[in-house]
Order: C-alpha cells, then structure tokens, then sequence
C-alpha cells in the first residue's frame, strides 16, 4: 500500500523515482515541482481519477447499468452488485497512497530553503494529500455518521518513505480530522490562488472538498462549516479562472472535441490532464469514453430510462443524453447512452480531460447544507435558480430528497451518486435493468464499503478487514 511506484517519463523525465531513494528525491525547488507532479501521474491512472474512481461512483448506484450483451469482463462484478474480499477489481487504495506517499515527500522536505513558491508547493501537497484520504475513507470506510464501525479508517502515513510500514487502520474521526488539517493548512501556506491550469490542485479545489468533507462528517458545526466553504467558492465566481458554466455552454463543455472549449474551462475547478502519449491516457481498453460513449469499444455502461425521464424536455442536461442505438437488454425499457465521453478530441483518440471538481457543485453542496441545518426557504431559492438555470422545473419545496435528486442530474456519469448517497445513510434499488442477484443495497450493507485488497491482508498483519468480507 505504501510503496511509491515510478512517475511517467513525460512528468517526471529527470528523476524517476524508482531509480533511487524516494527521501533523496528533492534537493531544490524544481524536485519540489517534479515529484508533486508525480502526485498527480498516480492519481491519473486507469485505477484513480482517470477511470475507476468515477467509473464505480455510477456503478455502484442505482445511476448505471451494465449491458447485459456485451461479455467483456471489465467492471462486470462491480456493475452486477457481486464482488468478494479478493476482488481485482479494486485498486484504488494502490494509486490514492502512491501519491500520499509522494505527497509526504513535498510536506516533509527540509532540506529546500523555504520560499513562497515552496510554501505554494507544500500547500499544494497537502490539498494532494487530504483529496487522497478523503477518497480513500469516502471508499473503504463506512460513512461518518452511519454509528457502523466507526474504529475501522484507513492507515494515516504522515511520514517519509518506509516499505516495511505496517500501519492499522485509523479511526473515522481520525481520518476526517488529518483531512480537514491538511486542506485547511494547504489554503493557509498557498499565496497563489490561480492554478497554472486546471490539472493542478488549488485553494478553491480545497475550498470546495471542504464544503464536502464537512457534509460528510456531520458532526456538530459541520454544516455551519460547509455553507461557509461552500459560498466562499461561489464568490470566487467572475475571476479569471473560476466561473459557472452558462446553459448555452453547457453541451459544449462536455462534448466538443476542440480542447480550446471543453477544456481548462472556468467550470472546471480540477481535472485530470490527458494527452495522445500512450502513457498519459488510459487508452483504448480503459478510458471512460471506451465504456460510456456509444461508439467506444467496450460501449457497455447506460443510464436507466427511468432517470433519463425524469428530465423535462427544456433542461439542458437532458441533451447530454443519446436514447438511440441502445442495445437490447432482454427486458424493457433500453438504457441510455451519456454525451458526457468523447472518444476523439483535437489532441487525439482518448484525450479527453475528466472533469473531477466543478464549480457548480458549490451551489449544489450550499443547498444541502441550508437543508441541514433547517433553513428550507433558503435552500428552496438556490435550489430553484440552480434548476431554472439548466432549464429544468422549478421545485416546490426544498428537502434532502429533492437536493440529491438535482445533485444527480447535475453529475450523473461524473462518479458522485455512491458518494451522495453513502453521505447521507441512503440505500438504492434498482427496479429494473437488474442482472444481478443484488438489486437493492440497504444503507447498513457492506457493499458501500470496498473491501481491504487482499494483498494487503496478507503483508499487514496489523491490518483488519472490514465486516462481512
């Protein structure tokens, strides 16, 4: 689980780190640099931000199904609800504390005479490194305020680099509070609010995960905490880098193939950069494109009809839908395909940059925290501008149900369905388009929580499983 694997040639093409000690890795700030950019190369891969992490925040939600046509095992145990503690399909822990590990490396560094461009650096890292826990908690822990094992976090590695770690689980709490301090300082030692571009993690990124951490913890002044955030994001709306995607926009930002349009864009608040090197794209096998668009080569995630529905006619999103050409699953109603994955774009076949954090997520995280904290007529108003601003219907009443069921139109394809449900101590059934023994998953299962690899049950005998696996 801690071991730093080497960075890709294109990022990292002075010093790989699998060539020497990773503690001698930096000796000026241009190391500094590298071995942070190295952070971001691990996340990328097929296993992090480029494919999985996404990928299975739909699939393990009541958002996609996978065609039962198509007999290409990729994602088939997780898509049908029916994985094992030894599952291979799981590999997310790997790449999260690769780059923790390389993010250490940055945070714990004294041998680089401070600056302002290394406190920006090290603030950056530890933004890196507080994403990282919170995705690897968010997976393989049960939800904060869920009362269910609660002792059982992931393993917090604050330190330099050591193989022979055998770290224990830390608690949640523990998990959540190392987070919080980490995006918290990162804002604090970074000066530079505008990233170079926006494959780089930045104050507003942390800002936003905040407002999202505090959402997730729920303990008391939590919620106070990710309004705050949350509307902090919303007034750096207008800058040179971060603004809201208007409707007119809206398609284009997904879906077209021009790079100079869809990309870098001021919605995004952080991506993950894609280029035609065959090391810096997951490529033909992996890509999301290959599974979500309808002319990919393993086309096989799809959208149920009845969600798809549920749009009216006049909301924008409900063009990034493409009904058409959806195969036949043996029972009705068809899936349907999303626009949201491009298979070519002006850089070439699998380039497309993924959409993480976007800035309309801070509306989103806004409504949810006024729904908490009580403040329903407030919430109505930000939750019925937001709608009207896609060209849904307006809601009559502000509530949970009606906060996520926008929040999942908004980000349908983009991985936060298993997110916001688990959030929120929600299971989900899966009426139709079921092929799977499992076609509902209560709130208390252990299917919202991935099992330990069993790699790492094997070499860590400090190491627990979390019940039922």
């Amino acid at each position: 689980m801690f071991l730093a694997v080497s960075c890709s040639e294109d990022r990292l093409n002075e010093k790989p780190l699998d060539q020497f000690p990773i503690e001698n890795a930096i000796s000026d700030e241009q190391d500094m640099r590298q071995v942070l950019n190295g952070v971001y190369d691990e996340y990328s891969g097929v296993s992090g931000f480029g494919a999985d992490i996404l990928a299975f925040g739909d699939l393990i939600s009541d958002n996609v199904f996978i065609s039962s046509t198509n007999n290409d095992a990729s994602y088939r145990n997780v898509g049908f609800l029916n994985w094992s503690a030894d599952s291979g399909d799981f590999n997310m822990l790997s790449v999260l504390y690769s780059g923790i590990t390389l993010a250490n490396a940055v945070i714990n560094n004294t041998s680089v005479e401070a600056s302002d461009n290394v406190d920006n650096l090290k603030g950056e890292a530890m933004i890196a490194r507080g994403l990282g826990y919170y995705y690897a908690v968010s997976f393989y822990s049960a939800n904060p305020t869920s009362n269910l094992n609660q002792d059982l976090g992931v393993p917090l590695n604050l330190g330099g680099y050591n193989p022979d770690l055998k770290i224990p689980r830390a608690s949640v709490s523990e998990v959540y509070d190392q987070i919080i301090k980490d995006l918290t300082n990162g804002i604090s030692l970074m000066t530079n609010e505008m990233p170079k571009d926006k494959g780089y993690l930045s104050p507003t990124a942390a800002r936003m995960l905040l407002s999202r951490v505090y959402l997730t913890r729920g303990k008391a002044g939590d919620y106070e905490k990710a309004l705050q955030y949350s509307n902090e994001v919303i007034n750096s709306a207008g800058s040179s880098s971060f603004d809201f995607v208007q409707k007119e926009n809206y398609v284009d930002y997904f879906t077209n193939q021009d790079v100079a349009i869809s990309e870098n864009q001021p919605e995004t608040v952080w991506e993950i950069n894609m280029n035609a090197m065959p090391s810096e794209n997951p490529g033909v096998n992996s890509a999301l494109a290959v599974f979500y668009a309808n002319n990919g080569g393993k086309r096989r995630f799809l959208f149920r009809d009845t969600f798809y529905k549920t749009f009216a006619a006049s909301d924008i999103r409900s063009k990034l839908f493409q009904p058409a050409g959806a195969p036949s699953e043996g029972t009705n109603p068809k899936g349907v395909w999303t626009k949201k994955y491009i298979v070519k774009t002006s850089k070439g076949n699998f380039t497309q940059n993924v959409k993480v954090l976007r800035m309309s997520e801070a509306y989103l995280n806004k409504m949810e925290a006024l729904v908490k904290l009580g403040r329903n007529p407030e919430a109505l108003i930000v939750l019925n501008d937001f709608a009207t601003s896609r060209g849904a219907v307006a809601y009559t009443t502000a509530n949970l149900e009606n906060v996520l069921t926008e929040r999942r139109k908004e980000f349908f394809g983009e991985g936060q369905r298993y997110f916001d449900l688990k959030r929120n101590n929600l299971g989900f059934s899966n009426a139709t388009n079921c092929y799977s023994i499992v076609c509902s998953v209560t709130p208390d299962s252990r299917l919202f929580v991935i099992p330990m690899p069993l790699r790492e049950m094997n070499v860590n005998p400090n190491m627990k499983q979390y019940p039922g696996y």
